[in-house]
């Protein structure tokens, strides 16, 4: 599933500005932003560059201004994802306020005329326009039957934030390798659970399972009349099973 292109790129700005701009967990490691306001600034201008796609230059406020625009773009979609979409309209609604967007006909790069939303504010910098740009494309979301498909990571230690645009609407996680950790976590947890609560008198099954195998190669190890003769496996509970006994000699009739 797509939006509007226009809703597409902001959707996919609000995402970048959440998973580079957010402190948490992403693919199992944590995420801390820098401490020096400097170091944030450059932190917050080279996302700016990245969803722009050009050289920008921010002052330590508007860097700010950036990086707590991806803590209120975050806080929309996990209340999406907890589905509380009165919640998230109320603060889109409040955000919407704050950055002033306005609907506007724009034509640029070989485009038609298509609508733009930009802020109204005559000292608009960088985070204004940003912040309009998104906020307007996620209330497209949250005004259509796409509200679902705005998700965040369910594998553990992640939070990262994504859009989901498969046909079914069935994505869950924000990237293949967030996928892959959780498949492995789960078939260790299995694997463990075959084994949990066993102790010498009860084998795990698994293992017991490859004993008479093993068993019957050690036992072809040695040859002759001087071989020895293998124990049976021990089963559940410890008990053995006993071998066979030989056949009898056939009686002999007496002799008359």
């Amino acid at each position: 599933m797509k939006f509007e292109s226009y809703a597409d790129r902001g959707v996919q700005s609000a995402v970048e500005l959440v998973n580079r701009l957010t402190p948490g967990w992403s693919r199992g490691r944590a995420v801390e932003l820098p401490r020096e306001a400097d170091d944030r600034r450059e932190l917050a201008q080279a996302v700016e560059a990245r969803i722009s796609g050009r050289s920008v230059q921010l002052s330590r406020r508007a860097g700010e201004e950036l990086i707590q625009l991806g803590a209120d773009l975050r806080s929309i979609f996990e209340l999406t994802a907890g589905r509380e979409p009165n919640q998230a309209a109320t603060l889109v609604n409040t955000l919407l306020q704050r950055y002033q967007a306005a609907p506007q006909l724009a034509r640029h790069d070989g485009e038609g005329w298509h609508l733009h939303f930009h802020s109204q504010s005559k000292e608009a910098g960088h985070t204004a326009a940003r912040g309009a740009m998104c906020v307007i494309a996620l209330a497209v979301v949250l005004g259509s039957p796409g509200v679902a498909r705005l998700g965040v990571c369910e594998s553990p230690r992640c939070d990262r934030v994504f859009i989901d645009t498969s046909k079914n609407s069935s994505r869950r996680f924000c990237s293949s390798a967030c996928l892959s950790r959780t498949k492995v976590a789960a078939f260790r947890a299995r694997q463990s659970g075959r084994c949990e609560g066993t102790t010498k008198a009860t084998p795990c099954p698994a293992a017991w399972s490859a004993a008479p195998a093993a068993t019957a190669r050690s036992a072809r190890s040695v040859t002759g009349p001087d071989a020895p003769v293998a124990d049976p496996p021990a089963g559940p509970g410890g008990w053995v099973a006993s071998a066979p006994a030989p056949p009898r000699p056939p009686r002999r009739s007496p002799t008359p």
